[in-house]
């Protein structure tokens, strides 16, 4: 089997990567699983590779060449995950348009194969919702997005369907809420600039909480949210029930909760400061605080039990990031 990751060099991509290589094989259309034999990895940045199941391509998946090489390599699974943020995409929404749709749309075109529709699974987001919102959000709730990005992945998601229908692919999408911990440098995205708690505090360094304290959000570890990736990829066509969306079922957390969290779990008690941005307040405020699925548990798809949880996940992957240094 040929998997092709989009925006690879990035935090889902690095460990999505990782995950499959450990796992060594995915499930095909028939439902048998099938070794992985190559993994195309691509994105304008990436990390050095040693696995020979590996293939890097360092490049825009906006080029004409790029896409002339995907299709020759004809991927029989997809992982999309390039895209422009948030932040990066209310400062200009044209460029962020240009990648999280129009590239979509000409991935789609290049990857699609009515004989063989490989299947293509796409982190949707939290963001498609917005507005005034019940105290839970569940999958079929209407969209009303906030932002830029909200909306470019609310058309992302109807293009995916309209592609399923026609038979070109086999899309499935979860949308995610804030995924935690981004290891750094720090980043303006709004995910990152609440990791900073977490990974400024298990470094022993001062933190600024850009929220007030009984700000709360959905969140969920990048290790369960690679691990629903795959189990997505995986499911039964008959098991989504004609639905090609779900939410990532979340574990809600104030700003309070998260540095009580950290008491608990990190060797150095934080020092956190809270100085409330209005920007990004404005943001988070629109979306669902709850975040729930009522099709996840028909396909495998769970949610984080607690944020401690969270925390010593991360500081498993700051472990395994140092002896992999040291060797």
């Amino acid at each position: 089997m040929r998997v092709l990751i989009t925006g690879a060099g990035g935090f889902i991509g690095t460990t999505l990567t990782a995950a499959l290589l450990q796992a060594g094989a995915l499930k095909n259309a028939k439902g048998e699983s099938e070794r992985i034999d190559e993994i195309l990895l691509l994105d304008t940045h990436l990390p050095a590779t040693s696995d020979p199941r590996l293939t890097r391509m360092q490049a825009d998946i906006s080029d004409h060449d790029t896409r002339t090489a995907i299709a020759a390599w004809k991927p029989h699974c997809v992982f999309h995950l390039a895209a422009v943020l948030t932040s990066a995409a209310e400062e200009d929404p044209a460029a962020a348009l240009a990648v999280n749709v129009s590239s979509l749309a000409n991935l789609i075109d290049t990857v699609g194969n009515k004989a063989a529709p490989p299947r293509f699974v796409f982190p949707s987001s939290i963001a498609v919702f917005g507005g005034l919102l019940p105290d839970n959000v569940d999958d079929d709730h209407l969209q009303k997005p906030q932002t830029s990005y909200g909306t470019h992945k609310a058309i992302a998601e109807l293009m995916l369907a309209d592609a399923t229908r026609h038979g070109l692919i086999d899309a499935r999408a979860l949308r995610l809420p804030i995924v935690l911990v981004h290891p750094g440098p720090p980043t303006q995205s709004v995910s990152d600039r609440i990791a900073g708690m977490v990974r400024d505090s298990v470094a022993g360094q001062p933190t600024v909480c850009p929220l007030r304290p009984d700000t709360k959000v959905p969140v969920v570890s990048v290790d369960t949210v690679v691990r629903n990736l795959i189990t997505l990829q995986d499911a039964d066509t008959a098991a989504l029930r004609g639905k090609r969306v779900l939410n990532q079922p979340a574990l809600t957390v104030s700003m309070e909760d998260i540095v009580n969290a950290l008491n608990i779990v990190a060797e150095v008690a934080p020092r956190v400061t809270f100085e409330p941005d209005a920007e990004l307040k404005k943001i988070v405020d629109g979306w669902p605080k709850g975040f729930i699925s009522t099709r996840a548990p028909s396909v495998g798809v769970v949610a984080d039990k607690t944020f401690d949880e969270i925390i010593m996940s991360y500081q498993r992957h700051l472990g395994s990031a140092a002896k992999t240094s040291a060797a």
